[in-house]
């Protein structure tokens, strides 16, 4: 890496007493390091501008991720459903757990292969997502489907929760407080 030192003219050494006036090839380098000095203001500039927007979008540009949605089940509003993307996975190389509130899906794959040369090369992909499975939905009762286009889809049905018969709550009558007043006079 070059720096000042680099680019400075060498007027204090005894070679350029000997040599007299010499003038190097490269530019004066203040001029180069302002450039350079400015260049790195509006790189920061644009850097902080940058994060900025990333900080104001950036939860609803993840929630949109083309390849993994997270929603109530389309039609009914009731339940949890998710689809991911796995076509790169057979159905043997994935498996889903649903441990505690969670469902976690993983996915392993090991590719080996040789060319005409000999060589060998060796590939490991690894997939897993993990989605919160709300209160109201049965964790118990959840299926996995997978479609020919290669889309996982998760689903659980939403708690059945007992009917409540019609029942009449009595109102309860409380006696009246006292009433706050002149307190009596002990006379006698």
């Amino acid at each position: 890496m070059l720096c000042r030192t680099h680019f400075a003219p060498f007027a204090s050494s005894s070679l350029a007493t000997r040599l007299g006036t010499v003038r190097t090839l490269w530019p004066q380098a203040e001029t180069i390091f302002a450039d350079l000095q400015q260049e790195m203001a509006r790189a920061r500039e644009f850097m902080s501008s940058f994060e900025q927007i990333l900080s104001s979008r950036g939860a609803a540009a993840m929630e949109q991720a083309p390849s993994t949605s997270a929603a109530p089940t389309q039609g009914s509003g009731e339940g949890f459903s998710v689809c991911q993307d796995v076509k790169d996975f057979a159905p043997e190389q994935l498996s889903v757990k649903v441990v505690g509130r969670k469902v976690v899906l993983v996915g392993q794959k090991e590719t080996q292969s040789t060319d005409e040369k000999g060589s060998f090369s060796y590939k490991y992909e690894v997939l897993k997502r993990e989605w919160d499975v709300p209160e109201e939905v049965d964790a118990e009762a959840l299926t996995c489907s997978l479609s020919k286009e290669g889309q996982l889809r998760i689903e659980a049905p939403r708690l059945a929760l007992p009917a409540v018969p019609e029942r009449n709550v009595p109102i309860q009558v409380c006696p009246a407080a006292p009433q706050p007043g002149p307190a009596p006079k002990d006379g006698a």
